[in-house]
């Protein structure tokens, strides 16, 4: 049996290739990057582009194909993404859902709770053990993604500029990058992806996270994002089933969401930060994606 299942967000895409000769001879793994595939915000060509590449890395004929992506919210842009895939892929049981679906079930298993992804941009959802039953509304880098990189990052750019940060940690940014007003404009503005652009700064954050100010950023941007994200869900849920968090800006700022966790006495389940991992170790044990 030949299993291929990707994990796909705004910047990058991590595939897995399962491969089993017989039920008891375990199995072997094969992965490969990429960049972020996404139905909704990419078109045709370019998804189909980066699917040859993975063809030419790991195959072309699987058994099963799971594909669990940013911006496949809907049945439409799931069935498009399905389209897709088997444009480039010979399987006969390709099924795309979305991350927040791939995150709950590789942090909770069959377990109630609530699910959090914390990379790029933000979301969350409660699961019940089989499926999500309530989920967040996820409104885009705009409006929403408050535990993204994006959002720690906008709120770092922003006080640079507007002469907020201290003087050390602008002088240390102005070294790093060089940017004039002008330039963050013409990103913003007139260059593709610019949540992309924004939250390639979160590494700054993180490689700084010991300076007071950053510190403190990065504390009251995690308390204003759990107050906002977290609203929707009861009390029991939170104190009780509890919350794993999955996402590269998750595990960067453990130590910050335990102690906010702690702070309001809810129940921490885990933080990590690829799902994909966590993924093929549930496919393994129970074999639920092929269900």
């Amino acid at each position: 049996m030949k299993i291929l299942i990707a994990d796909a967000g705004a910047t990058k895409t991590d595939w897995v290739k399962l491969s089993s000769v017989d039920d008891s001879s375990g199995w072997t793994e094969e992965r490969h990057s990429g960049v972020g595939i996404s139905p909704l915000h990419h078109d045709t060509d370019m998804i189909e582009e980066e699917l040859r590449l993975v063809r030419a890395a790991l195959g072309d004929s699987f058994d099963v194909l799971r594909f669990f992506g940013a911006g496949i919210g809907s049945p439409l842009i799931a069935g498009k993404m399905e389209a897709i895939l088997s444009e480039i892929f010979s399987c006969h049981d390709i099924v795309a859902m979305s991350d927040m679906e791939g995150a709950a079930y590789a942090l909770l298993g069959d377990s109630p709770g609530v699910a959090c992804i914390m990379g790029t941009g933000s979301n969350s959802c409660h699961y019940d053990g089989v499926a999500i039953d309530r989920k967040s509304a996820s409104l885009g880098y705009l409006l929403d993604d408050e535990g993204g990189g994006v959002a720690y990052s906008r709120r770092l750019l922003s006080d640079v500029f507007k002469g907020i940060a201290p003087d050390e940690i602008t002088r240390k940014f102005g070294e790093r990058y060089g940017l004039t007003v002008s330039d963050v404009v013409d990103h913003l503005y007139r260059q593709p992806v610019p949540n992309r652009w924004i939250a390639g700064f979160m590494p700054f954050v993180i490689e700084n996270i010991s300076d007071p100010y950053i510190r403190r950023l990065t504390e009251s941007q995690t308390r204003w994002f759990f107050d906002r994200e977290f609203a929707l869900y009861p009390e029991a849920a939170l104190r009780d089933e509890g919350i794993g968090f999955v996402g590269s800006v998750a595990k960067a700022l453990s130590d910050v969401i335990e102690e906010e966790m702690r702070s309001r006495g809810w129940r921490l389940r885990n933080i990590v930060k690829h799902p994909l991992d966590l993924l093929v170790k549930q496919f393994k044990d129970d074999k639920r994606l092929t269900t």
